[in-house]
């Protein structure tokens, strides 16, 4: 399992649209911008429920993970009814807000030491485009496949994403302490690692 680059996972369906109005619904005062990644976060899962940029980091906290009280309902079931128990532990969940026209700044998504190893992260695009979604690869940015499931993706090679639409991309985003699983049965792997050629520059995607 450590080969996959992109795979699409097959999921009881979620209300896309009415998961959306909710989160878009919630107070922009529980929003913090993520210098790293250029992205505005929405923490919807934290360790004993922490807000803002301090919940966004495992290492500074401790306790278990909690819901925060305004994630909507619809996600909240979801994530307790299908997913975390195909993942088999709870993990922290964020809320992903691109705005239209706009890149997210080009990352890796683990520490240097972890590159090569196998990093997964599981996300669902709630609005917007899948495939606006790209690998930087020594042949060039490679664009992932235009899905409309959840798919899984290799973090710890660095990627980035240009929203070309007239509206806010909204993905939902399952992070660490999740690292994948060692076998999956409702997945189909789109991508391999094995194909494609990490550029040359990898340092520079990394957290300084």
């Amino acid at each position: 399992m450590s080969n996959i680059l992109f795979a699409k996972a097959h999921f009881k369906t979620l209300d896309k649209e009415l998961a959306t109005q909710e989160i878009l619904k919630i107070n922009k005062e529980y929003w913090f911008w993520d210098t790293y990644r250029k992205t505005n976060m929405l923490p919807l899962m934290t360790k004993n429920a922490k807000l803002g940029k301090a919940g966004a980091s495992n290492i500074i906290n401790s306790g278990e993970f909690t819901w925060l009280e305004f994630t909507p309902v619809i996600i909240r079931d979801w994530f307790e009814n299908e997913i975390f128990p195909w993942m088999g532990c709870k993990t922290r969940i964020m809320a992903l807000l691109t705005e239209p026209n706009f890149s997210n700044g080009e990352h890796i998504d683990c520490d240097e030491s972890q590159i090569g190893t196998q990093q997964h992260k599981f996300r669902v695009v709630l609005q917007g485009r899948t495939g606006t979604l790209y690998y930087k690869t020594k042949e060039g940015n490679i664009h992932v496949p235009a899905i409309n499931e959840p798919f899984i993706m290799d973090g710890s090679w660095p990627h980035g994403m240009s929203n070309d639409s007239t509206k806010v991309k909204l993905t939902i985003a399952a992070g660490a302490p999740w690292i994948g699983n060692s076998n999956y049965d409702n997945i189909e792997v789109m991508m391999n690692r094995s194909d494609y050629t990490l550029p040359d520059d990898v340092s520079t995607y990394l957290k300084s």
